[in-house]
């Protein structure tokens, strides 16, 4: 569907001269772009290998010198965390850089445009404005259907603060909407929907996904980023049912790891509910992913291995 619109919509642009008007601008600032809510990652990040996912064998047997594998989890956790948020994006993206089709004071709207992923069936762009607020609703219809027809698929919110694209925003896909439309949601059916948060006004900037599980009243799974200019960037993630302990109950995970440019790292992981609930672990890692510092509150013979002072210096991004 993307190249089919995206043709369409380069027609309709040269058709219509292209033209931008200033307030369209405004419109289209109001719109995330990949590079505002991408993870900042380091470059060893796409050296550490595939990720090995929450280890089994529990938090003792990482072992000092040894690859962090929950650094590596944390990495591939940031390449899955922008994934998603580049899928959302490109279906603002259709939209981007191209004029609308309709102008009001305070509203545009672009298309309808046929959806070639979605046979029989039609798509828009509508925004609108009050004061620095934005609210836009992409949506589809049956072809042929009423304004009545239109309902919407991705729901979203900007306001505006401090300059381009500075502000904080939030957008989402309603698969459960989806669904109940007919859509075919493919790998996404355990989930009902997916949020994203976002604020670029200040640094450090910051994004969160949530993660509605099918039929769940609140969000279960989350994931934020945040990061700075000068390179440092985090990712807290919330993780429940692991087994970190076999045969026990389930544990809830609660883990934030920070890293510089280079790719060395901290990590805290903080077990929030499950057998071994209140412990917490925390590791530094070199710029190679090797464990260089260890910490484990529920062990009094040998709490700590390694040097402290090798733990990177990420206060940049806050206590």
């Amino acid at each position: 569907m993307r190249n089919r619109v995206l043709a369409l919509l380069c027609l309709l642009a040269v058709a219509c001269g292209g033209d931008f008007s200033n307030d369209d601008l405004e419109f289209q600032n109001a719109l995330p772009q990949r590079k505002d809510l991408a993870a900042m990652l380091p470059d060893s990040a796409t050296r550490t290998g595939q990720g090995t996912g929450t280890r089994r064998d529990g938090l003792a047997f990482q072992v000092l010198g040894g690859t962090s594998a929950l650094a590596v989890q944390a990495y591939e956790v940031g390449t899955q965390f922008n994934a998603s948020v580049d899928a959302l994006l490109t279906l603002l993206e259709l939209f981007r850089g191209l004029p609308p089709t309709t102008r009001e004071t305070d509203r545009r709207i672009w298309g309808p445009f046929l959806a070639d992923d979605h046979p029989g069936h039609e798509l828009r762009l509508v925004m609108e404005r009050q004061g620095t607020d934005f609210a836009y609703r992409l949506q589809f219809r049956p072809r042929g259907a009423g304004e009545d027809g239109w309902w919407t698929y991705l729901p979203g919110t900007f306001k505006a603060d401090g300059g381009i694209r500075k502000g904080t925003g939030a957008l989402a896909l309603d698969l459960k909407a989806a669904r109940a439309n007919g859509f075919d949601t493919r790998e996404a059916t355990a989930l009902d929907r997916l949020d994203i948060r976002y604020q670029t006004k200040a640094r450090p900037t910051s994004v969160e996904l949530l993660f509605t599980g099918a039929g769940a009243a609140l969000p279960l799974t989350r994931y934020a980023s945040r990061q700075v200019p000068e390179g440092q960037g985090e990712m807290a993630f919330r993780l429940p049912g692991q087994e970190l302990i076999p045969g026990g109950p389930l544990e809830t995970l609660d883990i934030l790891a920070r890293w510089t440019p280079d790719g060395r790292g901290k990590l805290v992981l903080t077990i929030l509910e499950g057998d071994a609930k209140g412990a917490k672990y925390t590791e530094c890692w070199d710029a190679a992913t090797r464990i260089t510092f260890l910490q484990r509150n529920w062990d009094f013979l040998n709490p700590t291995e390694g040097d402290a002072a090798s733990c990177p210096d990420v206060s940049a991004l806050g206590p």
